[in-house]
């Protein structure tokens, strides 16, 4: 077991430079987790309550009012929207590592204004949407710096340490709001606000040492720059290894540039690409419409709901149920593959949460409690594997080169509105004087986890082990989704696919100007400038 371990992919193409900069750029993961899951213990607080509620008469005590806490829930989505429009206008032209630079000061003035509130709740929701922008800038940016920095077949395993990181930040905040509920000051929920400080200003110190995403270079003609971030990336390759990769990655640019040339907002919807944004855009969608979102933001009214008294142990379980699920899907992502997580996910999350809403809803003692959390806990574990990490993995692959910022964008974008529509409504749904559905909401939201286990059928293509560029000749010839597990590629993609499976069998490849591979398929020469000259690979 061991030694098939050490001959894994993950072992053969995981490097050190390459670990160490996933993992710095996916703290921004962390603020995420902070902000959102605090947010759900601090509204349970008595004490957030008295300092930036209102007193109730006819209950005689302090209260947040539905209304504040539809708008308060909400509004921090619309920053993260918002947020994913700045980065699909900005990332592009001043690229990834200069994004975190951004997102990271605009969380430092938002976490500020948390901060420095004494009795404004409004002042506290200014606050909450400024450094939702910077974490919708982070929710752009980070899975599509990875996915262009990480080899194919770990990809998956990459990409996912940013929703490990934030689910890291979501147990942070459900252990620190566990430990200051019964504190009779401001610092009951002020404490895990100031926390928050530490992420932003990790990612300003930590920024000036990350490389540039070489592919992102490679699109701006900075070939040289290129090849310098492969080599610490590829730390142990041999040289000339990096180097074919290098040229096959300039050369299926200018194919992409000549033949595919794709910039604009509306390109997202042209041709194939109208396929690749529906793909990216529905796993976003789908995944808060299932109950994401909501669990996020009103666990600890949901658990109050259903009759759990100590609802904020509880939620720490649970956020530590989903951050160890989330190891696993370090392995399974790039394993099983995409397709099959996300399909058992959404047809086990249905079950779950149909048997919450069917247990609670109607027959309330401690049996169904007990029955109604081990059904939440099971749901928050698949839940963690499939539609928690492998969204983000799914949503950073499928774009083209070219388009990525602008698809990840409309993805996020859209999966953050359905967002705020989940946060908006939920507590007109739930709460008594409205609709009261109390723990019977589960109904609504395990009927789409079914409607999500369709489209998995019919929509979502098997990505898993693909160069990018792989991707971009299957999409391009309309692969159906039935057939992209088993499709044999043919060009540029092929070719860097292949370059890497003979430096991970052979630890070398021979590469001189004037590439040749062991087919004899030409790839690319170099002028005296070093300026690569393609010609498309025929096979």
């Amino acid at each position: 077991m061991w030694a098939k371990f050490q001959d894994s992919d993950l072992v053969r193409e995981l490097t050190l430079p390459l670990i160490l900069i996933s993992v710095y750029a996916s703290l921004g993961g962390a603020s995420f987790g902070l902000d959102f899951n605090s947010w759900s213990g601090q509204i349970g607080m008595a004490q957030f309550k008295k300092d930036l509620g209102v007193f109730d008469q006819s209950v005689e005590s302090y209260i947040v009012p539905s209304t504040w806490l539809s708008i308060g829930s909400g509004t921090p989505q619309a920053g993260l929207a918002f947020g994913c429009l700045v980065a699909g206008f900005v990332g592009r032209a001043i690229g990834r590592v200069r994004c975190f630079y951004l997102a990271a000061s605009i969380g430092i003035v938002g976490i500020l204004v948390q901060a420095a509130t004494v009795h404004s709740y409004w002042q506290f929701m200014v606050g909450r949407v400024i450094n939702s922008v910077s974490m919708g800038i982070i929710c752009n940016v980070v899975p599509a710096y990875q996915s262009e920095c990480a080899p194919a077949k770990i990809r998956g395993t990459l990409i996912n340490t940013y929703q490990f990181w934030l689910l890291v930040g979501a147990v942070m905040a459900a252990t620190c709001n566990w430990g200051t509920q019964y504190w009779t000051t401001h610092w009951a929920w002020r404490l895990v606000v100031v926390i928050q400080f530490l992420i932003p200003i990790l990612m300003l110190v930590g920024g000036a040492v990350l490389p540039e995403s070489p592919r992102w270079l490679v699109g701006k003609c900075r070939n040289e720059q290129a090849l310098k971030v492969l080599r610490i990336l590829r730390r142990g390759a041999p040289d000339d290894v990096i180097q074919q990769e290098w040229r096959l990655l300039i050369a299926a640019e200018e194919e992409q540039a000549e033949h595919h040339s794709a910039t604009t907002w509306l390109d997202c919807f042209r041709g194939s690409n109208l396929r690749r944004t529906a793909i990216a855009t529905g796993v976003q969608c789908l995944q808060n419409a299932q109950g994401n979102s909501f669990i996020a933001t009103y666990s600890i009214v949901f658990l109050q709901a259903i009759g759990v008294t100590d609802t904020y142990k509880v939620l720490i379980l649970l956020y530590f149920t989903n951050m160890i699920a989330s190891g696993f899907a370090f392995y399974f992502a790039d394993n099983i593959g995409r397709r099959p997580l996300l399909f058992g996910a959404a047809c086990v999350m249905a079950v779950c949460m149909f048997t919450v809403a069917g247990i609670t809803g109607y027959d309330n003692n401690a049996q169904s409690i007990k029955g109604a959390l081990a059904c939440l806990f099971i749901w928050q574990f698949v839940q963690a594997v499939g539609w928690s990490s492998c969204v983000w993995i799914v949503t950073a692959e499928t774009p083209t080169l070219q388009l990525r910022e602008k698809t990840i964008t409309i993805a996020t974008f859209a999966g953050f509105i359905v967002g705020v529509l989940v946060t908006y409504i939920n507590p007109y749904m739930q709460d008594a004087g409205f609709g009261n559905l109390q723990g019977k909401v589960g109904f609504v939201y395990g009927s789409f986890s079914v409607v999500a286990a369709v489209w998995v059928i019919f929509m979502l293509p098997e990505l898993k082990g693909r160069a990018l560029e792989e991707l971009d000749e299957m999409f391009e010839k309309n692969v159906s989704v039935f057939q992209f597990g088993t499709f044999v590629t043919e060009g540029w993609g092929a070719q860097i696919a292949r370059a890497k499976r003979i430096a991970a069998a052979k630890g070398h490849a021979s590469i001189v100007h004037g590439v040749e591979l062991d087919n004899g398929i030409e790839v690319g020469s170099t002028n005296e400038k070093g300026e690569v000259r393609s010609k498309i690979a025929e096979v």
